[in-house]
C-alpha cells in the first residue's frame, strides 16, 4: 500500500464527517453516521479482495449520498431561512436550523475527499475503473 498518510487522512476525514452528523442530529435525521461508521469498518477487513469489494461498495454508497446531499441542499436551501415574517418559534430554532444545514454542506465536501483515497485505495488494490460501474459485488 505504501503511503499512509491517504488512509491516515481518510480515517480522520470519517470521524470529522461523524461528529459533524451527530451535531446535525440536532435538527434533521442524518444518515452520514452510517456512511462515516462503514468507511472505518473497511479497516477490519484482511483480505484483500474482501477490502477491493467493500471500498468498491462504499464508493458506491457514497456517490448514491452525495446525489440526496444535493437534492437536500437544493430542497431546503429555501426553506430554512429565518427572515421578519417568520414566527417566533421558527426564529428561536434558527440557530440550530442553520448550524444543521452548513453541517449538511460540510460532510457533502468531506465526501469528497474520502470517496477520492478510496478510489485510490481501489485502485492500489488492483481494481479498475470498470469495475466501479458495475454493481456486481461477488469475488471472481
Amino acid at each position: 500500500m505504501g503511503d499512509r498518510k491517504g488512509p491516515r487522512t481518510n480515517i480522520l476525514l470519517s470521524w470529522a464527517m461523524v461528529i459533524s452528523s451527530i451535531v446535525s442530529c440536532c435538527s434533521r435525521a442524518d444518515y452520514n453516521i452510517a456512511i462515516g461508521f462503514l468507511v472505518l469498518m473497511l479497516r477490519s477487513l484482511t483480505s484483500t479482495e474482501k477490502l477491493k469489494l467493500g471500498t468498491k461498495g462504499v464508493i458506491h454508497i457514497i456517490l448514491l449520498s452525495l446525489i440526496f446531499d444535493i437534492i437536500w441542499i437544493i430542497q431546503y436551501t429555501g426553506y430554512w431561512t429565518h427572515g421578519e415574517d417568520s414566527s417566533d418559534l421558527w426564529k428561536s430554532l434558527s440557530l440550530v436550523h442553520n448550524l444543521a444545514y452548513y453541517l449538511g454542506i460540510c460532510e457533502f465536501l468531506l465526501k469528497i475527499p474520502i470517496t477520492f483515497f478510496l478510489y485510490k485505495q481501489f485502485i492500489e488494490q488492483g481494481g479498475q475503473n470498470m469495475e466501479l460501474l458495475s454493481l456486481k459485488y461477488s469475488s471472481k
